[in-house]
């Protein structure tokens, strides 16, 4: 089957559409996957098909991860970084499913659906954090995270109002012109496609993230998407000294975040470092750094996969992606979360109530007395540790790739069995 996989965002967006649809075409499948153009190369050296989606990848990140964009002001930054491409990104939509007979996407509000209706073709939605009401934890990037269950629930009615008021402004031409019905306004996720349910995946694990009991049986878990095969990884004689000169050191590093003053920031992870008197590898990611020099105590490193390095530092310290934080976790590292925004501080609050890490400390507003008393407690607390290794012992025994890949194939089979009856 020739399925269109299309995901908007960063690396931690990405690589989980890179290692399903290296699974899906493992089963046989034709499979292409529509990306920002800095992902090419990731998605072709995979072996799949690549289609370039308008847009500036690192601009969408600096508006989404913009310091103090929560709620309303985030869906402001996000329509700000959209707006600019959004007849493009509808071109370019439309083109990348050309010819499909399925599509797997990510959460983009019901653009991507208007895509599946246009084609009359299955479609089936993912999710890397929670975008179905439920009782438990709020929409993502919703303010007040901690206001209890009414607000949890009111989050959903809230944030789909005006995610649906966003889509009516820049879908409604397209939809009339394309002879599509005008979608009305929500205030809950709207998985209708052409008189089908859209089946959700989350890819996400209920050892973390506890399944709310409210969601329907259209609405999946399969657990994180992992890479199980062996990392083939050469390190640099310099890192490799490194470590090998003392006690394991901590990892620290915040992958595709380049909002606010990441100069600054990484000024803050130094001084903090000096303070709490850990040993630090500290991953510049996109952000880069301006000439750092390697010390006794902290080593800079480039680019090098977490899957290779986490088998050899003593902690973690990130941002608090979804597929970072699984997999700190599956490592079974003790876990600090530095969050920026979106649904980082939803991960962030996870890992602390799993007993697996230290209370987040947001990036905005973080000082260096604060984040060295998080790496001195990350570093010295032993019941963080064994929560953490148990946590990694039960991950492992998940395979989340494979079963979405045979949740996808089901859903698809059981629609296209639907649409000939």
């Amino acid at each position: 089957m020739k399925i269109t996989m299309i995901t908007i965002g960063s690396t931690g967006d990405v690589r989980p559409y890179m290692l399903l649809g290296r699974e899906l075409k493992r089963r046989g499948h034709d499979v292409t996957v529509a990306a920002f153009a800095p992902f090419e190369d990731m998605i072709r050296n995979a072996g799949l098909q690549f289609f370039p989606i308008s847009g500036d990848v690192v601009d969408l990140m600096n508006h989404l991860m913009k310091p103090g964009a929560v709620g309303v002001s985030y869906l402001r930054e996000a329509e700000k970084a959209i707006s600019k491409v959004a007849p493009l990104l509808l071109r370019d939509l439309i083109r990348a499913a050309e010819g499909a007979e399925a599509m797997v996407c990510n959460f983009f509000g019901t653009m991507y659906y208007s895509v599946a209706e246009k084609y009359g073709i299955p479609c089936v939605q993912t999710h890397f954090f929670p975008m179905d009401p439920n009782p438990l934890m709020p929409i993502s990037s919703a303010p007040f995270p901690h206001l209890g269950r009414w607000w949890n629930r009111l989050s959903y009615r809230v944030g789909y109002l005006l995610i649906s008021l966003l889509e009516k402004r820049y879908l409604t031409d397209w939809r009339k012109e394309n002879g599509l019905k005008v979608r009305g306004l929500r205030t809950k996720p709207d998985y209708s496609c052409k008189g089908h349910r859209i089946p959700a995946i989350y890819a996400t694990s209920p050892l973390l993230m506890p399944r709310p009991d409210n969601w329907d049986e259209h609405i999946y878990m399969s657990g994180f998407w992992w890479d199980e095969s062996t990392c083939e990884f050469a390190p640099p004689q310099e890192l490799m000294r490194f470590l090998q000169s003392g006690g394991k050191p901590i990892y620290i590093g915040f992958g595709s975040m380049v909002s606010g003053n990441m100069d600054e920031t990484f000024q803050t992870v130094r001084e903090a470092v000096e303070k709490s008197g850990v040993r630090a590898i500290i991953a510049t990611g996109w952000a880069g750094e301006k000439q750092p020099v390697n010390t006794e105590q902290i080593f800079y490193a480039d680019y090098v996969p977490h899957d290779w390095l986490f088998g050899h530092v003593s902690a973690a310290v990130h941002h608090g992606g979804a597929g970072t934080t699984a997999s700190s976790l599956r490592a079974g590292l003790p876990t600090l979360v530095v969050p920026f925004g979106g649904d980082q501080p939803f991960w962030g609050e996870r890992v602390y109530a799993a007993g697996c890490g230290p209370k987040p400390v947001p990036r905005d507003g973080m000082t260096a007395a604060q984040l060295a008393e998080a790496l001195r407690d990350l570093a010295d607390n032993a019941e963080y540790r064994r929560n953490a290794e148990a946590m990694g012992a039960a991950m492992r025994q998940e395979h989340g790739l494979q079963r979405a890949a045979g949740i996808i194939e089901q859903e698809i089979a059981a629609w296209l069995s639907a649409d000939k009856n």
